[in-house]
């Protein structure tokens, strides 16, 4: 009859369109595709996880899926030469080969706070060739919320632990801190003044002493200048002492005539001889000293010990004496705590 017709053509058009969009859900959700592609493995420690069928991204857009997660349990894997926990078998789209670069880097993500998870690929430097079809590669481990949330919550309970037992202990403490808050801010209102007085008499010993290194400073003159000076006080004093053996000399063999002149002179001039003799040895050895004192002392000055060293050879002592003069200016109470 017609209208048995009709009822069977809408009942084969029902079934028929419920077919359809039965495999278009199965395509959508089952995140069939019918492009071509390329396999992919990517190593993990730790995959979280990520399940066979969740997407695979690059830059944000959809180009793959998960073909599946295998456990290798740490087994070594001779084509890679490292240990592998946990293996995933990706499939890439081939208009997104090119953009995933040898340098690439592979991430599990999460669609917003509680979505499912699925693997994120940063294609990398465009400096570097495309990653070859099936290669196998590192991936970056997701951290471990379970862990984090773990130690976070044996970090509170040890926490409140020591202020349940501690308590008194914080008490006293708390109390002892603002009792010496207190000590110290009546001793600073009792010494107002003397602080002042302290303050006065830093800047008062700030200007002498700035005067007095520039005194110093200006007296010595450049660093240079006296070291040259130096440099030919200690050549006059080598070449002193170098004259002085020759005149000792001929001063030995002067004495040694003498005995030859005591038969010619008389008794008086031969005291005065004898005088005029001890007179030279006298001051021979006093120009000796001289020499080996000035030596000492240039030697002293270039080596920067004393004072004048010091200045001449580390030019830092004056910045050095106006950083402390410029903190004790900032800093009165350092003259009152000592540590």
């Amino acid at each position: 009859m017609p209208r048995e017709r009709a009822l069977e053509f809408k009942v084969g058009a029902l079934v028929a369109i419920a077919g359809i969009v039965l495999v278009g859900f199965l395509v959508v959700l089952g995140s069939f595709s019918f492009s071509r592609g390329t396999r992919f493995s990517v190593d993990f420690n730790f995959a979280g996880n990520l399940l066979p069928g969740a997407p695979v991204k690059v830059s944000g857009i959809r180009v793959g899926k998960i073909e599946g997660v295998d456990f290798w349990g740490g087994k070594m894997d001779p084509a890679v030469g490292r240990r592998v926990a946990v293996r995933a078998r990706i499939w890439v789209e081939d208009r997104a080969r090119e953009s995933i670069r040898q340098d690439a880097e592979f991430f599990v993500s999460t669609a917003g706070v509680l979505g499912e998870q699925y693997l994120e690929i940063a294609p990398g430097s465009w400096e570097k060739p495309p990653l070859p079809p099936g290669a196998v590669v590192r991936g970056v481990d997701p951290p471990r919320i379970d862990l984090i949330v773990a130690r976070a919550y044996e970090f509170l309970d040890d926490v409140t632990a020591l202020l349940r037992e501690d308590k008194d202990v914080i008490r006293d403490f708390l109390k002892n801190g603002a009792s010496v808050v207190r000590s110290i801010d009546g001793l600073l209102g009792e010494s107002k003044d003397d602080l002042k007085a302290l303050i006065h008499n830093l800047d008062r010993f700030t200007a002498e002493t700035t005067g007095l290194v520039i005194t110093v400073r200006k007296g010595i003159g450049d660093p240079s200048h006296l070291q040259k000076l130096l440099g030919d006080v200690e050549q006059t004093s080598s070449s002193i002492r170098k004259q002085i053996d020759p005149l000792l000399g001929k001063m030995n063999r002067a004495l040694d005539g003498v005995a030859n002149v005591t038969d010619v002179v008389g008794p008086k001039d031969k005291d005065k001889l004898k005088r005029t003799i001890d007179s030279l040895v006298q001051i021979s050895d006093r120009v000796s000293q001289v020499t080996i004192d000035a030596q000492h002392m240039v030697g002293q000055i270039r080596a920067g010990k004393g004072t004048a060293g010091a200045l001449l050879v580390d030019s830092q002592i004056y910045e050095d004496l106006k950083d402390m003069v410029r903190d004790l200016k900032r800093n009165p109470w350092k003259f009152l705590w000592r540590q």
